[in-house]
């Protein structure tokens, strides 16, 4: 039986960055609980989905700022946006989520001029599929962990 508390700290970790093992954590956390993963998952992806929006939207009100807006400017080199036109909002979402986590990736895609409408839907597969991802890691290291 879990409690409010276990459940906090679930969604709270969800909620952290991915390069601090955030989401990955939580799975941990789920797990050694005993929660079902047809709860545990959508749990983990939701908070972990919310986090990304509120990062998005901060780094997009980011370029608002006169320094950081003229920084940006001075980013967006023709290589740059050659990339990120060949990747796409769905490639970043996906293999860059996979590299250096989801908040770089978001900041640069913001960063480089992608609107939110255009964000969401990637997003939210993305946060989905890591999830049962972090869950198959983690179970499987667990289950290696015991076997010692």
């Amino acid at each position: 039986m879990t409690t409010f508390w276990t459940w906090a700290s679930i969604v709270g970790l969800a909620a952290t960055p991915n390069l601090v093992l955030g989401p990955s954590a939580a799975v941990g956390v789920g797990i050694a609980a005993h929660c079902s993963p047809w709860v545990l998952l959508p749990v983990v992806a939701a908070a972990s989905y919310c986090e990304g929006l509120a990062v998005a939207w901060l780094a997009g009100a980011s370029t608002r700022i006169g320094f950081i807006g003229r920084w940006i400017k001075r980013l967006r080199t023709p290589k740059g946006m050659a990339l990120a036109n060949r990747w796409g909002v769905w490639g970043g979402l996906t293999l860059g989520c996979a590299v250096v986590g989801q908040e770089p990736i978001l900041v640069a895609l913001r960063w480089l001029g992608v609107d939110m409408r255009r964000i969401w839907l990637p997003l939210a597969v993305s946060n989905a599929v890591f999830a049962g991802l972090y869950y198959a890691i983690v179970l499987g290291g667990l289950h290696q962990v015991s076997n010692l």
